[in-house]
């Protein structure tokens, strides 16, 4: 994991951390284009965030189809969704 975060870093990318605060920037394209591009860059090289950011990506994008359609999310993909984020959460720190 260190040599993760030198790699990161000697390569100007942003931090896994900083990856996860940028995420609803992102997703609202408020990005300058300076960081959304060390975002996506971030994103391609690292498996952790970019498995996060595909699973916060769905989980934002089926929330507002369930608002759209009036469509009941299944209990057993809440559940599912928080207990990755939650690890992912800790996996962070």
């Amino acid at each position: 994991m260190l040599l993760k975060r030198f790699m990161m870093k000697v390569a100007g990318l942003p931090s896994c951390e900083q990856v996860n605060s940028f995420l609803a920037l992102y997703m609202d394209d408020e990005l300058a284009e300076k960081d959304r591009s060390a975002f996506e860059r971030h994103l391609r090289r690292c498996k952790n965030c970019s498995a996060y950011f595909y699973q916060y990506r769905t989980t934002v994008e089926l929330v507002q189809q369930e608002r759209e359609h009036d469509v009941a999310l299944p209990d057993e993909l809440i559940e599912h969704t928080l207990a990755f984020l939650r690890q992912s959460a800790a996996y962070a720190d």
